[in-house]
């Protein structure tokens, strides 16, 4: 099984208010559909894969540990 990540959203839609993004645009560049990264934030979704997480911190500018922790 692979591992998955829990999401921190709030740490996430801060980040995304504070650089002034738009949503849509994090998902494309994240390569996740927009309404996946609505779920993410909405806490639908709750585990991510690694891939996911790095993709999202690396739009974000940010570490990937900020905006999500190991969840076996």
């Amino acid at each position: 099984m692979k591992p998955c990540y829990k999401l921190k959203v709030e740490e996430i839609q801060r980040l995304i208010a504070a650089q002034d993004l738009k949503k849509y645009w994090v998902a494309e560049v994240a390569g996740v559909h927009k309404t996946t990264l609505r779920r993410w934030l909405k806490g639908s979704i709750q585990k991510v894969k690694e891939s996911h997480l790095q993709k999202l911190a690396q739009v974000l500018t940010t570490e990937p540990a900020r905006i999500g922790e190991f969840s076996p």
